[in-house]
């Protein structure tokens, strides 16, 4: 492959299509430079990119630390929305099988029967069931909000981090921070 030297490092990344560019741009601030970019064969919305960068620079534990920290962002603000839902789904699902065990268990009580104190906890029962479901989405749809008013802080604390990494890897490698 050409660009390559072995005095080089190199470095393979997968994104995702529409942040290709600013990884590129994020990337050529910690001192890589691209050789090679194409699309994945499966998916369309996926990019490959190889970079390489000497290996011999000025400030490269640091550089690397940066790198590290600036993934992990990146990963955690990429991954967290898709996440979002799912604790609060669980939430609700639990809850909301105990609300519907209650209403079968209170149904069969009512079918089955032989006085009206039965008949009349069958459907108490059953009342209760239906309260627990809704108590369970209710419990749901506030942990969803929840959740999602702390990732909107941390999301906001992370993306002002990354400026910062780019910031300071700017600083070691002379290439202009252009996010």
């Amino acid at each position: 492959m050409s660009g390559y030297s072995f005095e080089d490092d190199k470095l393979a990344i997968t994104v995702k299509a529409d942040g290709a560019e600013d990884i590129k741009k994020a990337y050529a601030v910690f001192g890589w430079r691209l050789v090679k970019q194409y699309g994945d064969e499966k998916y369309g919305d996926i990019i490959h990119m190889d970079f390489v960068r000497e290996h011999k620079i000025e400030g490269k534990d640091r550089l690397q630390l940066l790198q590290v920290r600036f993934e992990v962002a990146v990963n955690f603000l990429g991954k967290a929305p898709g996440r979002l839902s799912v604790r609060a789904g669980i939430i609700g699902a639990l809850l909301s099988l105990i609300g519907i065990a209650l209403i079968v268990y209170g149904a069969v009580v009512a079918f089955y029967s032989t006085t009206t104190v039965f008949y009349a906890t069958g459907i108490g029962v059953i009342s209760g069931g239906i309260l627990f479901v809704v108590f369970a989405l209710f419990v749901a749809n506030k942990v969803f909000t929840t959740d999602k008013q702390k990732y909107g802080a941390v999301a906001a604390v992370l993306r002002d981090n990354i400026k910062d990494i780019l910031a300071e890897a700017s600083r070691i490698t002379g290439v202009k921070n252009a996010g």
